[in-house]
């Protein structure tokens, strides 16, 4: 690790159970309280908040060295001084996956890579979240589903270097627009008047964000931070929920029929992946998750890993 990591106060709804330790990998400096603690509050999880930042601990000539180069495809981030860097996405995801393969086994109860637009696995002995993966999975759903999707990216640059070879076979726009910039957002929907369902393709979007497309455009929209959270809630779940909050009665029904195990097995088939990287993440056989995943298939009452997934976004998007 670059640094000791960061702990935020614990969140202890009355009457839960244990405190789950969860890392937060983010891409810039920690810590990012308006981010984490934003995610935290919406969640009825007892959880004990880490984070590490991959810019921790940096010079700000080290910094500058990773800024984005001619021919490398960025991604935009914060520093603790509340500024904005844009680095080099390929070379901060290389240093992203070297903090998170440092994780010892069972260090953490979850590992959650914060940032969307970082198109790889990373190796971890440690139940993983991966916001892009997540997100991207989210956007494939509702894209198989014939819904015209339109993504608004945090850099205008990012419209040109869109590249998820998962999404080319559907119907996908892009505008850009900075978080809490309201211009630039009612902006981004006039370049996607054609778009059916909004993401806000960046863990920086907030749900005032979501609220104010959501209100401007009539349409449905995606919050990567509903995401991420709704992920969160499924793989710790341990003991059974009485209700959810924001999540409607009949998905709760259903979630109520899930074993802890299960639910785990539903939030990673959400995020897209296969029986074997499930069995990686949770130390399990793949025959044993194939079985994990039939039967979550039949008490969520759907008949493909495109119609879970569809029903997890909505649940996270009332």
């Amino acid at each position: 690790m670059t640094k000791s990591p960061h702990a935020l106060a614990p969140t202890s709804p009355e009457g839960a159970e244990p405190h789950h330790r969860v890392m937060f990998l983010s891409v810039g400096q920690t810590p990012r309280a308006d981010l984490i603690g934003d995610m935290l509050t919406n969640l009825d999880v007892p959880i004990e908040a880490l984070e590490i930042g991959a810019l921790d601990g940096l010079s700000k000539a080290e910094i500058d060295d990773l800024k984005v180069r001619p021919g490398e495809q960025s991604i935009v981030t914060r520093l603790s001084d509340n500024t904005d860097v844009v680095v080099s996405k390929p070379r901060i995801a290389e240093r992203m996956a070297k903090i998170a393969a440092a994780f010892h086994p069972n260090e953490f109860d979850l590992v959650v890579i914060l940032s969307t637009g970082l198109f790889r696995d990373f190796e971890s002995t440690c139940p993983t979240v991966n916001a892009q993966r997540a997100l991207e999975s989210a956007v494939i759903s509702l894209a198989a589903h014939g819904s015209s999707v339109g993504l608004i990216q945090p850099l205008q640059q990012q419209i040109e270097e869109l590249d998820i070879p998962a999404l080319a076979p559907y119907k996908i726009s892009a505008s850009y627009a900075t978080d809490g910039d309201r211009k630039l957002l009612a902006s981004a929907l006039v370049d996607l008047a054609d778009a059916e369902i909004i993401v806000l393709n960046s863990v920086s979007f907030t749900e005032t964000d979501r609220q104010m497309v959501a209100k401007a455009s009539g349409k449905p929209v995606v919050l990567a931070r509903r995401i991420v959270a709704s992920a969160i809630r499924l793989l710790l779940h341990r003991s059974q929920p009485v209700t959810l909050p924001g999540v409607s009665p009949e998905f709760t029904e259903k979630l109520l029929r899930l074993t802890p195990r299960e639910r785990q097995v539903l939030s990673l088939v959400a995020e897209g992946l296969s029986n074997k990287a499930i069995a990686r993440q949770l130390g399990i056989s793949p025959k044993t998750v194939e079985i994990h995943r039939s039967n979550v298939m039949s008490k969520m009452e759907v008949t493909s890993s495109n119609a879970l997934i569809r029903m997890v976004v909505a649940a996270g998007h009332p």
